[in-house]
């Protein structure tokens, strides 16, 4: 009976290791905008955007894969240029969105970049990986050529 407790035990602690390893960080975030922008800028945004909006291009969400991230990309005015994972926003102006917090997050990334160029910024927003559940998300943002590039993790 020991042996069996002590087997289950060991397959679930690897569970969850691998499980924690797995888990998206901050930097996977910012070196996926990193290479967003890098991409952008070597290829122009038609081919940019749809890199971030095909099921198949390397800046748009694959469930299970590159742990779940995506770009985002919105204009200074906060309108979606490019979503990696709702293509139903592409044109949408959320400028005046706010998360269940009463926060008005578009606003406050596009006054940080405006100021420093790029940064995090905290707020609440559906998690595509969680059947749309609202958690914390911790984004990475960066301005160039007029567009705020973004790459969030869920969960802070």
């Amino acid at each position: 009976m020991k042996s069996i407790i002590l087997a289950l035990c060991l397959v679930f602690f690897s569970f969850s290791a691998f499980a924690a390893v797995d888990a998206p960080t901050k930097n996977d975030a910012k070196a996926l905008v990193k290479e967003a922008v890098k991409f952008a800028k070597e290829n122009g945004r038609d081919k940019f955007f749809n890199e971030v909006r095909s099921p198949n291009g390397k800046f748009h969400f694959k469930d299970g894969t590159k742990k779940g991230l995506y770009i985002f990309v919105y204009d200074e005015k906060g309108v979606v240029l490019a979503h990696g994972v709702r293509l139903e926003l592409t044109g949408k102006n959320r400028w005046n969105d706010k998360d269940p917090d009463g926060k008005a997050w578009i606003q406050e990334w596009t006054a940080l970049v405006h100021k420093s160029g790029s940064g995090w910024i905290n707020y609440k927003e559906f998690n595509p990986a969680e059947k749309n559940k609202i958690m914390d998300k911790s984004s990475f943002v960066e301005l160039v050529d007029g567009m705020v590039i973004g790459c969030g993790i869920y969960g802070k």
